[in-house]
């Protein structure tokens, strides 16, 4: 994870809550197409259709994944509201809950709910449940990384386990019984002036597994693999986005000081590090590259800003969206490629999005295929918008729908 998003989740934990930002019913607007062999999707219009939230939390940095026929979203940072009050405190570096969909797949929006984060009580939103509070936290703290909170007794440093990307699902059985994975960078910062104190940190594997359950409180189990999967220094593969197609998990990482390097593995196979493949060169190969190989470069496969890998079935890509890097707007650019491999377009601006109006304005730009109907030829984004503290004492989802050109 880069310096610039650290600091935008750990910076947002000290926020104070107003009204959220809402933008108009619609923003239409249309920008020029370039003839090109390639998918070029460019914007039509776009809605803002509600704030995702649990209103009696803060989450920071949420993504989703279709998980049992609902959407299981998996956040950072998570603060608690205290009763009677608007502010927020027992953070936990990590939860999860759930959102609900019509049965087309659409999300379930509501008109109104209880005040609270990302809620006035009359607007739109995309309700979160689960267990309430929902914690403890859902991805644990390893052993030696100041369990539960992450927050060492020295009060110098802190360790995030902060997910980059939502579960990746690597099956799901007859009976709807899903298995999930997710690679979570072993983030060590100072407490004060939030100081990487590892540039380019270990990473633990987590297995999760759910069966499909009606009672919200039920998450997946979830479990560490590997607390060093990927060790310190090697490229984090699976941390920077992944993409299931195929038979084959393709994992994507970030390169030092710059670029996203790619890796497949089958399905069946995800613990199993000697059934991985690296793209080096232009071919795969068994040998895993240096975090510093230039050759490990996939070009323009994402900006390594932070964003979502998905395959369209529909338009026959691959897809990244995400954040401009280094950029703490709510500008999602965008990616296509007929293969993992590429190659990929330049990224090119698809859509901006309302800011807040703090020091890191937008951040943890997300993409949301799963929750588009059949019909739909489109994609819904989410972000996080972070506020002065005289502004707004929470963090804010928007969920826009862009429709496409």
């Amino acid at each position: 994870m880069h310096l610039i998003q650290l600091l935008a989740a750990s910076l947002a934990v000290s926020v104070s809550y107003a009204l959220p930002v809402q933008e108009g019913a619609k923003k239409t607007f249309v920008m020029s197409r370039k003839p090109a062999v390639q998918y070029r999707p460019q914007a039509k219009s776009a809605t803002l259709v509600a704030n995702v939230t649990d209103p009696s939390v803060s989450r920071d940095s949420c993504g989703s994944v279709n998980m049992g026929g609902r959407t299981l979203w998996t956040c950072r940072d998570t603060a608690v509201r205290l009763p009677g009050t608007d502010q927020f405190g027992w953070v936990f570096t990590n939860t999860v809950g759930w959102t609900d969909h019509h049965p087309d797949g659409s999300p379930s929006i509501q008109t109104g709910g209880p005040a609270g984060a990302g809620s006035n009580g009359t607007n739109n939103i995309l309700l979160m449940k689960g267990p309430q509070p929902s914690l403890p936290t859902f991805y644990a703290l390893g052993s030696n990384q100041c369990p539960s909170s992450g927050v060492c007794a020295d009060g110098t440093s802190r360790w995030t386990s902060w997910p980059d990307s939502p579960p990746m699902v690597s099956n799901t059985a007859q009976d709807g019984t899903a298995t999930a994975y997710t690679w979570i960078s072993n983030n060590h910062i100072t407490s004060s002036g939030f100081q990487v104190l590892t540039t380019q940190p270990s990473v633990t594997l987590h297995k999760m597994t759910y069966k499909p359950n009606t009672n919200v409180n039920v998450v997946p189990t979830v479990k560490p693999v590997d607390t060093s999967f990927w060790k310190a220094g090697e490229i984090a593969y699976g941390t920077y986005g992944n993409v299931v197609n195929g038979g084959y998990a393709y994992l994507y990482g970030l390169l030092y000081p710059s670029g996203v390097a790619l890796a497949r593995v089958p399905v069946n196979s995800i613990e199993d590090k000697t059934k991985y493949q690296y793209y080096v060169s232009g071919k795969w190969t068994s040998t895993k590259p240096a975090i510093i190989n230039p050759a490990a470069a996939v070009p323009n496969a994402g900006t390594t800003g932070q964003g979502t890998f998905y395959y369209c079935s529909k338009a026959q890509s691959y897809i990244w969206i995400g954040q401009n890097s280094p950029s703490v707007w709510a500008d999602f650019y965008i990616s296509t490629a007929p293969s993992p491999e590429g190659p990929w377009i330049t990224p090119y601006l698809l859509y901006s999005g309302p800011n807040g109006d703090a020091e890191l304005p937008s951040y943890s730009l997300q993409a949301h295929h799963h929750l588009l109907r059949k019909t739909d030829d489109g994609i819904y984004l989410t972000w996080t918008q972070y506020f002065k503290p005289s502004t707004y004492n929470a963090y804010v989802t928007p969920l826009v729908y862009v429709s496409f050109v």
